[in-house]
């Protein structure tokens, strides 16, 4: 009951929310973990990402909060948080069960310049009808370099630069880049 208690008391946020998941790694590499929060409102088919590091006197501050970050599906498809070797959160969703067209996203979120962006984006896509229906972007947003590949074994490739750059997370529009997706 203490650890409930205490876990409202440094995390104000997630009372109005319900906690998909969480994880606890150091995100910003100074050595002391911070902790990294998936929070479904209850309104919104959506997750909310908190992100909390311990201040000067222990106790966690939010640092970033970026609503409506991911989609959230059925049970089977909630999405997750991982890390990175390098220490950069990743928040991935999917869609595996819903309609013929499934995929993947990956937002990988880095800490630079004393805030948290998003560095890269990744979203992989298949059809289940159609086996030569997939592909899959990966973007790194801090040097505008991006790759594109589809088809059925991925022999199609190509590379391109993107305008869009990581920008904080909490700023992020859910728009990807729109070379990631050129027939839209």
């Amino acid at each position: 009951m203490r650890f409930l208690l205490s876990l409202l008391l440094f995390f104000p946020s997630i009372i109005a929310a319900q906690e998909i998941t969480h994880i606890n790694a150091d995100l910003t590499g100074d050595g002391v973990p911070d902790r990294a929060i998936l929070a479904l409102d209850a309104e919104r088919d959506d997750a909310d990402l908190l992100i909390y590091v311990p201040n000067s006197d222990g106790q966690f501050a939010l640092r970033a909060e970026a609503k409506s970050v991911v989609w959230v599906g059925g049970i089977g498809q909630q999405p997750e948080l991982s890390v990175t070797p390098h220490g950069s959160l990743q928040v991935i969703s999917m869609n595996e069960s819903i309609g013929r067209n499934r995929w993947h996203q990956t937002l990988t979120i880095a800490w630079r310049n004393d805030m948290f962006v998003l560095a890269g984006y990744t979203y992989e896509w298949y059809d289940t009808l159609n086996v030569s229906e997939n592909g899959k972007c990966d973007v790194n947003l801090l040097t505008g370099k991006g790759e594109i590949s589809w088809g059925e074994e991925f022999e199609n490739k190509s590379t391109f630069r993107t305008k869009s750059r990581g920008s904080p997370i909490d700023m992020w529009d859910r728009e990807p880049p729109t070379e990631c997706f050129p027939d839209n």
